[in-house]
């Protein structure tokens, strides 16, 4: 077992959508005496670049058909790739040249349906036959035949290929077969959702697959005796913080991910400069201005307390002055920002530890057929996400109406309150919060929470606004923030209690809007 390679005759077949690194690659294989078989597009590639190519009709003797539908799927083809070492007779008898190695990738089929101009039948053919049909061959018969679907194993195949003496370790061969099973299920996976969602009209079909890879393993999970891992979705090219560059301090943490993911969300739902601190998976501190040193400035004075430890993300471009300014006030674990200058990066060298992160620009908030994944006991539950601010859709429940720039201080505490672990609560004013209620089990409790963290900062209410992450059941919430002197609330409604409540509101002089919308987060 594992001398195949040293044969004095070796093939090579070749066909691949991505051609990236394929000259190179096939000029290692001329280099080791195989002799290269592809088809249609490969084939007249390879030609254009010089290479001698024995197309696969020629191999087989038997024409392409269909249209290009069939090309090699054809018994010389598969008896090739899946001859064992005790074949080579019937082989020969047959005239049936063994295939040493099947390098393919498939037709791109993900990148098809993301063009929605593409009609099924565009999306039809674009599916690809063959091609997994004989990487399933050769990783099955991996002892026999070697098998490559990713172009980046290309220089490791040579290497192995080199230091083994014109031979390929069973090691490597089984790890290359791992990963073509993989790459068929993943692009099997893509092709079932596509049609599932078309043919049952719905993105939550009868059946659904995710295809995740692994990126890194982390120290530790939620606790330091839980294990942990972090995965990309294979199907998503949504910028993410697994994409991100850490550029100072260690590898992040399970909790610094969920934190960090909470606080680079929030703030980059505001169109203009922002800073969000984030403990614990909920923002204590949010702020929108002119420029991300006074946004920071303001979101650390709604809670020091709570900031000490954070994580603190901006929306925009971050200097110096910036750094200089939370290493003065606080302790931090990790700064986000979709860019982060020199001068900033010199700056932060002087606390080692702390994580400075770029995120990537195109890591955007947006209506899209992306999920929300949370895991029960033997399943789980997808969702869209929950992107529904609508600053134009809402009603003015009391006779009073807001002054425009309370509407704006609304909808900048309504949009916060869409981060805030449910029951949520957040008072604003300016665009800046001055106290938030997260994650208590009564709306009440959050409304005194929020209202203690302020008083504590010695932060003015007067006048503030008020955001609620669900419907007022009691007015209860609404005579205490009347007693703190709010000048405006926005909730979704929805109660059975709701005219009580704008009964009330009316009664202190204060205005309110229904969005319609709730914003439940657990």
């Amino acid at each position: 077992m594992g001398v195949f390679l040293k044969r004095k005759d070796k093939f090579a077949l070749i066909s691949v959508s991505n051609k990236k690194n394929l000259q190179d690659f096939a000029n290692f294989l001329k280099e080791n005496n195989f002799h290269i078989v592809s088809t249609g597009g490969t084939k007249e590639y390879l030609e254009n670049k010089g290479f001698k190519i024995t197309s696969v009709s020629e191999l087989i003797d038997f024409p392409e058909i269909l249209g290009g539908r069939v090309k090699t799927l054809h018994p010389n083809i598969h008896a090739g790739i899946l001859a064992r070492e005790n074949d080579s007779d019937l082989l020969e008898e047959l005239n049936i040249k063994r295939i040493d190695l099947v390098v393919v990738n498939f037709y791109p089929f993900e990148e098809i349906i993301k063009d929605e101009t593409n009609k099924l039948d565009d999306v039809i053919e674009n599916i690809d036959i063959g091609g997994p049909t004989m990487v399933r061959a050769a990783a099955k018969n991996y002892i026999n035949c070697s098998v490559i679907t990713d172009f980046k194993d290309y220089e490791e195949f040579a290497k192995n290929y080199k230091d083994n003496d014109g031979e390929l370790t069973l090691e490597f061969r089984k790890r290359l077969s791992i990963k073509a099973f993989q790459s068929v299920a993943h692009y099997d996976s893509c092709i079932s959702n596509y049609l599932s969602m078309k043919a049952e009209k719905t993105k939550f079909p009868s059946r659904i697959f995710y295809s995740f890879i692994k990126e890194k393993d982390l120290r530790y999970g939620e606790n330091s005796h839980q294990s942990a891992s972090i995965y990309s979705n294979a199907f998503s090219d949504y910028g993410t913080l697994i994409s991100s560059r850490i550029l100072q301090g260690k590898e992040i943490s399970f909790n610094n991910v969920v934190d960090s993911e909470t606080a680079i969300k929030c703030a980059i739902s505001f169109k203009e400069p922002s800073c969000v601190i984030v403990k614990h998976a909920n923002p204590c501190g949010v702020s929108v201005a002119n420029n991300s040193k006074t946004a920071y400035s303001n979101a650390y004075l709604c809670d020091p307390t709570s900031a000490f430890g954070g994580v603190i993300a901006f929306n925009s471009k971050i200097n110096a002055s910036v750094i200089e300014e939370i290493y003065k006030n606080q302790f931090v674990e990790i700064i986000l920002a979709p860019e982060i200058d020199k001068n900033a990066l010199d700056i932060a060298k002087s606390k080692e530890k702390v994580r400075l992160i770029e995120y990537d620009k195109d890591y955007k908030s947006k209506e899209s057929d992306e999920f929300e994944i949370k895991t029960i006991q033997n399943g789980i539950l997808l969702q869209t996400p929950d992107n529904k601010i609508q600053p134009n859709k809402y009603k003015i429940v009391t006779k009073k109406k807001p002054t425009e720039e309370e509407i704006e201080s609304l909808f900048f505490a309504w949009n916060v309150c869409k981060f805030v672990k449910s029951n949520a609560i957040v008072f604003a004013n300016n665009k800046n919060t001055v106290g938030i209620g997260a994650g208590q089990m009564s709306r009440v409790d959050s409304t005194n929470i929020a209202i203690s963290k302020a008083k504590a900062e010695g932060l003015e209410l007067d006048k503030c606004v008020m955001a609620s992450d669900g419907f007022f059941p009691f007015t209860d919430s609404i005579d205490i923030a009347a007693q703190i002197g709010v000048k405006a609330i926005i909730q979704p409604g929805g109660s059975i209690n709701d005219q009580e409540i704008i009964e009330t509101a009316e009664k202190y002089n204060i205005s309110m809007i229904f969005t319609n919308v709730r914003h439940f987060k657990h």
